[in-house]
């Protein structure tokens, strides 16, 4: 009885941890996008699309990194960029669950700021072999032209999955 006990736990545990990180998520990314003075509607609209795909891959262990990139429209380099980095390694404490609020807002200060006539997109970056989701499909990356990515650390965490932070400047 003990071992259906623990995987109905841990189960429930993951299953807790994917809302949070998700839920997190969104608002981290729009908080980036919001801090750069873009209006972070078209993320808001988009976000049942975005979030079906987070919890998806997530689930399924597929999910390896979620990208916002700003541009100006037509342009084929990013104006700035941000990077989620996803790992499944956790904090190792199952009750962990945080989000630095703080320290994203410094990060935010240090990047590359995109001029108020860009626009943004997210894209996330699944591995070979993730479930089918409906809404996403394949995209290159734009450009980093002469960005230079700058790796800070974890950003959320929970005692099963972590997101990290690259900003580029």
């Amino acid at each position: 009885m003990a071992t259906q006990t623990y995987a109905y736990s841990r189960a429930f545990t993951q299953a807790h941890s994917i809302v949070f990180l998700s839920d997190n998520l969104r608002n981290t990314l729009r908080e980036v996008i919001r801090e750069n003075g873009i209006s972070p509607d078209k993320l808001m609209q988009d976000w049942e699309t975005i979030q079906q795909g987070i919890k998806t891959w997530l689930q399924s262990g597929h999910l390896n990194n979620i990208v916002v990139e700003f541009f100006r429209p037509g342009a084929s380099a990013s104006s700035a960029r941000w990077e989620f980095p996803i790992g499944y390694a956790g904090s190792g404490v199952d009750d962990d669950m945080w989000l630095d609020k703080n320290y994203l807002r410094q990060l935010i200060g240090k990047s590359a700021r995109p001029s108020t006539d860009c626009t943004y997109r997210i894209i996330l970056c699944a591995n070979t072999g993730r479930p089918y989701v409906e809404g996403f499909v394949d995209c290159s990356f734009l450009s980093t032209g002469n960005l230079a990515a700058r790796q800070a650390g974890t950003v959320i965490a929970t005692g099963h999955m972590t997101a990290a932070v690259t900003y580029w400047r």
